[in-house]
């Protein structure tokens, strides 16, 4: 059973100024009755948060620009997956985790909006985070970690080159996207082992993505994207890092109207193209070491894609 209440208020200021408040009110609960047993068992838990605020400020500099600071608290219950994972030991001591988040951020278009910004700062603190672990056999179960220190920057920029419908090539567009993650637990002790100031594993400290994505009057469009990730590490210990890694992609083809009704997209598309050895989705602290699953090398799609579009 969940139940959730929200109320918000929003009060537009003289000068662009912007204050917009919120406040929630959340209640989980989760009733298992196991029937493989003699005699039954049953196992109730209620997850209940104090009252979870959000008070957020925005400046308007100019019609498309404006600066935003934020500071929010929330709660996030266990899920019927953590609580039940795929040991089939329901967890009777798994918390809800709880945070405080500050955010400061820019954005906006500039150059009649052909420059497209959005970056954001954040400060996160969680209590009771939870976390995945694998045992011998493969199966998942998850624990409360202690606290963590969540600190990141976040950017995207875009830039219209063309932007002109009756052009050749009548929309090209670059964008490119940053992450920076610093991401440690704060207090974390499992029996003798003591992880607090180690990497939350499963972050990758820095990702980039960036692309150019190019559109045709006669309706041929090409993309070319590429992808880099920082090691990640494995583990609580941080013990085991997947490596680094670059990824570069591509699609091209030709969309084409056959009357009203019919569309058509063929295609082709090419992924991994440097032929990089890394890790397709990680698993998380698991037994024996064995964290990674096999991702694909250099490889190649083709296909086509009909849509009709009645009355």
């Amino acid at each position: 059973r969940l139940a959730s209440v929200f109320m918000q208020a929003e009060a537009i200021l003289p000068k662009g100024w912007i204050v917009t408040a919120g406040m929630s009110l959340n209640t989980t609960a989760v009733t298992f009755n196991r029937l493989s047993v003699v005699p039954s068992f049953q196992y109730n838990t209620r997850f209940n948060n104090e009252l979870a605020p959000r008070v957020s400020l925005l400046k308007k500099i100019t019609g498309a620009l404006s600066v935003y600071g934020l500071v929010s608290k929330g709660f996030s219950p266990p899920t019927v997956a953590e609580l039940l994972p795929s040991t089939s030991v329901i967890n009777t001591e798994l918390q809800a985790e709880k945070g405080i988040n500050y955010e400061l951020g820019f954005r906006g278009g500039l150059f009649a909006n052909r420059l497209s910004l959005d970056i954001n700062a954040f400060d996160f603190r969680l209590q009771n985070a939870i976390t995945q672990r694998r045992d011998i056999s493969g199966a998942d179960y998850f624990q409360n970690a202690g606290d963590t220190k969540q600190q990141g920057l976040e950017g995207a920029v875009s830039y219209q080159v063309i932007r002109n419908s009756d052009r050749l090539v009548n929309k090209l567009i670059a964008w490119f996207n940053y992450t920076y993650q610093d991401f440690h637990y704060k207090n974390f002790k499992q029996l003798n082992n003591d992880f607090s100031g180690k990497q939350i594993p499963s972050i990758a400290p820095h990702t980039v993505a960036s692309g150019i994505d190019l559109d045709t009057k006669p309706g041929w469009y090409g993309s070319l994207t590429y992808y880099y990730s920082d090691p990640i590490a494995l583990n609580d210990a941080n013990s085991d890092f997947a490596s680094s890694y670059n990824l570069l992609g591509f699609r091209t083809g030709i969309r084409k109207s056959f009357g009203n009704r019919l569309k058509a997209d063929i295609f082709i598309s090419g992924d991994n193209l440097l032929n990089e050895k890394y890790s397709l989705g990680n698993d998380i602290n698991a037994a024996g070491s064995r964290f990674y699953n096999t991702a694909a090398g250099v490889n190649y799609q083709a296909g086509v894609s009909l849509q009709y579009v009645s009355k």
